[in-house]
């Protein structure tokens, strides 16, 4: 007995099904900026271990983006080694990503949420050695879960420290915004669903037609 195969049509609602439902997840993310207030032109460094650090000048922007798995909804300490954190000023260019231990803090304080931020690098001679990143500043206590959020840098003058070379190399800066931002899923565009579906429609149409000449030539 042979089995009668089922035309390539019959897979379309479910093949558009599938790529409509599809979603990709990706950690949830901090961010958080500001204006470098010391770079090695002031005096610190040269820079060794990261030699992209001696691009960076007094004023330029800066960024740490911060990506995680689960979420941080409320006040605690975070252990989040494995995450992917970075420090970046793309005006100089320079970028920082060499990180094993990070943790983060939430901690409410009269009003506001206390932030601090470590980070551990994994070159030099090891994080109590001046080998971090460290942060500190504080938000509205609302506002943990919230983008474009002005932020307040605690432990002046350096709310973010950026330490390398066993504390050779000092990068410092202010921290004046701060985001969160849920974990993010992407759909496929419409556009690529009537793609698809055309596609798969032709293919189905040809391979009709192609049958269907066959049948008549054996006739």
């Amino acid at each position: 007995m042979r089995l009668r195969r089922k035309p390539l049509w019959f897979c379309l609602p479910a093949a558009i099904f599938a790529l409509w439902f599809a979603k990709v997840a990706v950690g949830d993310t901090i961010v958080f900026s500001g204006g470098i207030t010391q770079s090695t032109p002031d005096g610190t460094g040269p820079a060794d271990n990261n030699t992209s650090l001696n691009n960076i000048q007094d004023l330029q922007t800066y960024t740490v983006t911060l990506v995680f798995p689960g979420s941080i909804t409320g006040p605690g300490t975070y252990d989040l080694t494995g995450s992917a954190l970075t420090f970046s000023v793309p005006s100089a260019p320079a970028t920082e990503t060499g990180f094993s231990f990070t943790s983060l803090t939430v901690t409410p304080n009269a009003g506001f949420d206390e932030i601090s931020l470590l980070g551990c690098l994994t070159s030099g001679s090891g994080c109590f050695f001046g080998n971090e990143l460290d942060a500190n500043f504080r938000i509205p206590i609302a506002m943990l879960n919230s983008q474009n959020v002005s932020a307040v840098g605690l432990d002046q003058p350096h709310p973010l420290d950026l330490l390398e070379d066993d504390g050779v190399t000092g990068i410092q800066g202010s921290i004046t915004d701060y985001s969160y931002r849920g974990a993010v899923s992407t759909v496929p565009e419409p556009s690529s669903l009537i793609l698809l579906g055309s596609g798969l429609a032709a293919v189905a149409l040809t391979r009709s037609l192609r049958s269907r000449a066959r049948r008549l030539n054996s006739r």
